[in-house]
């Protein structure tokens, strides 16, 4: 499951006085930079999640990246390891951080127009949970977009809690959900190990790739509407098990967005000293120790009898994914203090502004060309290949990104969530 959109910002407040705006009115470069560095940092995100997404966007069945990208006999391959260590559970939590530094902002502009942010944000995530069902049913069965919708919700209930607070509460609910979610598997593995007496390890394995080989098969040669069933048939079982396996994750994630953008953590001239030494070489350390977790859970990808081997892959892969995500965001964030590192970002950032749009539109463009019902090449070309289609897909959705916003205002889906949420039509041609 791969998250990925980030809630469009409410309009600006009206110019506060002189004696109010403080340190805004004084850096206001400052202020714009930070802007553009969120921005870049969901265009970023955007390219993870459809390197992520690409191979089930290949084979349609449910598999691991890092499991041979996608094929349901296949053996781990190197590819997809080094893929699955850069991306695979890393850009679902950032976006969760996004989403969260989303709502902060939101709640910030609320307040200072003197107006609740309780009705425009409600009315938003339940546009979100249209979209998402949607989604899940006729594109993508990998959908986040319900996940956010729900968890969302609750955080109206939490904008008045300190930063500190809100930091502390989500790193627990993060480690909280991997210490319940590697019982679950270690739980699962026990279960299939009692189960040899009947079989054996390989037979559950070979159950399972049946299964997956199946689904397979409806999706490269089924209609539309065979398709939409098959997801429609999942869509509850996948979005519960979402919220069992993830959810305390990306609502952790959420909460130390919020916390990060009421302390201005996108400006790393604020940041201790220690942490700008220290942000580079922790996320390398982090990737590197997320090879050998990729490559173990591409190895037990259809199921495990070892109870200790199935804990020993989550509690890396659960843990791992949000630091590395908060280490990407931190070394993104520290690029952009650089010549070349802002401008680079700069030319990606309007990719940020519509990235429900886009996240959409990935899964719309996916499944056209890998499903049997459009071009139907998912069975006829390799992951190498299908990932050079992914990055290809990112790199034409930018530059569409730069036009569009050269003529408009907000993103086409941007404009309709703007929409419910502040019940008028945003306009979307640029002023002047």
């Amino acid at each position: 499951m791969q998250p990925v959109w980030s809630a469009p910002e409410a309009p600006p407040p009206p110019p506060a006085p002189a004696a109010a705006v403080g340190r805004t009115a004084a850096e206001p470069v400052a202020e714009g930079e930070r802007r553009v560095t969120v921005d870049a940092l969901r265009a970023v995100a955007l390219l993870g999640i459809v390197l992520v997404n690409v191979a089930a966007y290949r084979r349609g069945a449910f598999v691991s990246l890092s499991a041979a990208g996608g094929e349901v006999a296949g053996e781990v391959s190197p590819l997809t390891v080094v893929l699955a260590a850069l991306a695979e559970g890393r850009f679902y939590p950032l976006f969760s951080f996004l989403f969260g530094w989303g709502f902060a902002v939101q709640d910030a502009r609320s307040r200072a127009r003197g107006r609740s942010v309780t009705g425009p944000w409600l009315r938003r995530c339940a546009v979100l949970l249209v979209l998402g069902v949607l989604h899940a049913t006729f594109l993508f069965d990998g959908d986040i977009l319900v996940a956010y919708a729900v968890i969302g919700v609750p955080l109206l209930l939490v904008r008045r809690v300190p930063p500190g607070w809100l930091a502390g509460i989500g790193a627990t609910l993060v480690l909280l959900q991997s210490l319940f979610t590697t019982g679950l598997v270690s739980l699962s593995a026990a279960v299939a190990l009692e189960a040899e007496s009947a079989g054996s390890i390989a037979e559950v394995r070979a159950d399972e790739q049946a299964h997956l080989v199946s689904e397979a098969v409806v999706y490269a040669r089924g209609s539309f509407l065979d398709v939409a069933r098959e997801r429609a048939d999942d869509l509850v079982v996948d979005e519960l098990l979402g919220f069992f396996t993830v959810g305390g994750t990306v609502a952790g994630m959420m909460l130390l967005g919020m916390a990060a953008a009421r302390v201005g953590w996108v400006d790393p001239r604020r940041w201790p000293r220690w942490l700008r030494a220290a942000m580079v070489p922790a996320w390398a350390i982090g990737l590197a120790l997320s090879v050998p977790t990729a490559w173990l859970g591409g190895r037990i990808a259809l199921g495990t009898d070892d109870p200790g081997e199935a804990a020993l892959h989550w509690i890396g892969y659960s843990l791992l994914g949000p630091a590395v995500a908060l280490g990407w965001a931190g070394v993104i964030v520290l690029s952009s203090r650089t010549p070349l590192g802002g401008r680079v970002l700069g030319a990606i950032a309007p990719a940020g502004r519509m990235s429900l749009t886009i996240y959409l539109t990935q899964s719309l463009v996916a499944s056209l060309v890998f499903n049997g019902y459009g071009v139907g090449v998912g069975e006829n070309v390799g992951i190498g290949v299908a990932v050079a289609m992914a990055v290809g897909l990112w790199v034409v959705q930018v530059a569409l990104a730069v036009l569009w916003f050269r003529v408009f205002a907000i993103g086409p889906l941007e404009a309709v969530t703007r929409a419910a949420a502040y019940l008028r039509w945003p306009g979307l041609r640029r002023r002047g």
